[in-house]
């Protein structure tokens, strides 16, 4: 029990007290905690929220695969024409 009241100093040298040890459960209380933590303490996000972040992910997606698209063409482009000056 004397570990528990141990003192531990941090990086600027300062006392902090000892983790206390958490006890341990069985299964079912384990259980228990994580739908609780899950479905009672989270802020789950709407259907409209979830649907228009989907939209919005997929209109990047097609955003950056324009771009790049558009940045691989003109590179190539480039390389051609050197190719084509350079033999």
């Amino acid at each position: 029990m004397a570990e528990a009241t141990k003192k531990t100093a941090d990086s600027a040298g300062k006392d902090l007290p000892a983790a206390v040890p958490v006890k341990r459960t069985g299964l079912v209380q384990f259980l228990r905690e994580v739908y609780r933590e899950g479905y009672e303490k989270v802020t789950w996000p709407s259907w409209r929220e979830t649907r228009l972040t989907t939209i919005a992910v997929f209109a990047m997606v097609v955003l950056m695969m324009a771009f790049f698209f558009l940045v691989d063409l003109v590179l190539s482009t480039g390389e051609s024409w050197i190719l084509r000056a350079a033999g």
